[in-house]
């Protein structure tokens, strides 16, 4: 086999190898969840042909096989700029929306009864593994906003309708300035939550 062909060859295979593994990877979001539809689409169409090249491939460098007449030459060329967009395809697939990026879902803006913070929830990475919730809040007054982590139990939802107006929680105030209750309601599709919310700490707490 010419060295610029085996030299080629090599190439092609590492670059199907690793558009593979690119794409396993990204439509699992790191093995954070199941393959989807589309995923799977690909995954047959694109995924499990090319690595039959890759096979094939492998096959020829290892019996050092070398073209020896002109079809030859234009099989082996065929193959390789085949595997190769496929290997392309499967890369350009790759959503990193849920690991690369964060997929962020948040409900409608609200304001608290004392008319005190606009709040909102956000659900990150929702129908994966890694899931978490956060409460948004601005204060009206100073326009101050903060994040504060909420172990809502992201990973029971299995379906989330969203429309125009969304209302996850309710941000109760209580007799303290800085304590709020957080709620979680139906349109969830879990069991309601409770937390306690200190708005100066920057902490949720569960309430049982």
């Amino acid at each position: 086999m010419k060295v610029w062909l085996r030299l080629l060859l090599i190439a092609v295979i590492i670059f199907i190898v690793s558009s593979v593994v690119w794409f396993l990877l990204g439509s699992t979001a790191y093995f954070q969840r199941g393959m989807d539809i589309i995923g799977t689409t690909y995954l047959l169409g694109a995924g499990i042909p090319v690595l039959l090249f890759a096979i094939l491939f492998t096959i020829l460098l290892t019996k050092r096989w070398s073209p020896t007449d002109g079809v030859d030459y234009v099989g082996i060329c065929v193959a390789l700029v085949i595997s190769t967009l496929l290997a392309a395809a499967l890369i350009q697939s790759v959503s990193t929306n849920g690991w690369s990026n964060e997929n962020i879902e948040s409900d409608s803006i609200q304001i608290t009864a004392d008319e005190k913070y606009e709040y909102r929830t956000d659900l990150i990475n929702l129908f994966q593994r890694n899931s978490s919730a956060r409460l948004y809040l601005k204060e009206v007054g100073l326009g101050e906003e903060v994040f504060i982590p909420v172990d809502i139990q992201t990973g029971k939802i299995v379906g989330l309708g969203v429309s125009e107006v969304n209302h996850w929680v309710m941000l109760e105030p209580t007799d303290e300035p800085s304590r709020y209750i957080l709620y979680t309601t139906k349109e969830l599709g879990i069991p309601i939550e409770r937390f306690k919310i200190d708005t100066v700490a920057g902490t949720s707490e569960r309430v049982e």
